[in-house]
């Protein structure tokens, strides 16, 4: 089913509706992240309660440059509040171990918004990441 602007909304919210190269976050390569915009989401490698329901997605975003976000951002820790919230959890929390990255590039910012307000209309919440829009 299509939504605004050709966003395609799923039926239910799961990373396994996002066909995605899942690759875990310890081992990706700078060099093979594309230096494009695009949709990025981390998921843990198991389902964790929301206030409604499941999910193992921890962050939806997008990224003008997914190479700077991914690598810069938050394998090696610049960037602002929001970036540097991911890098600890990834890095000093050590999440890096169990939290897989998949991207998409080229599409519209507004599929992030859109999945957005999915998951929180199906978990009463954002992804535990995300924090606010």
């Amino acid at each position: 089913m299509a939504g605004e602007l050709g966003v395609r909304r799923f039926k239910i919210m799961e990373s396994k509706n996002f066909k995605y190269n899942w690759e875990k976050f310890k081992n990706i390569q700078e060099n093979n992240i594309p230096g494009e915009k695009g949709l990025y989401v981390l998921r843990l490698n198991e389902r964790f309660g929301r206030l409604k329901g499941s999910s193992d997605i921890l962050y939806i975003g997008w990224s003008k440059n997914l190479r700077h976000r991914l690598w810069d951002n938050y394998k090696i820790g610049t960037g602002g509040r929001t970036t540097q919230r991911v890098h600890n959890y990834l890095k000093k929390k050590d999440y890096s171990e169990r939290v897989e990255i998949g991207w998409e590039v080229g599409v519209p910012r507004n599929k992030e918004k859109r999945l957005l307000e999915q998951y929180e209309q199906e978990h009463h919440e954002l992804p535990p990441w995300n924090r606010q829009r």
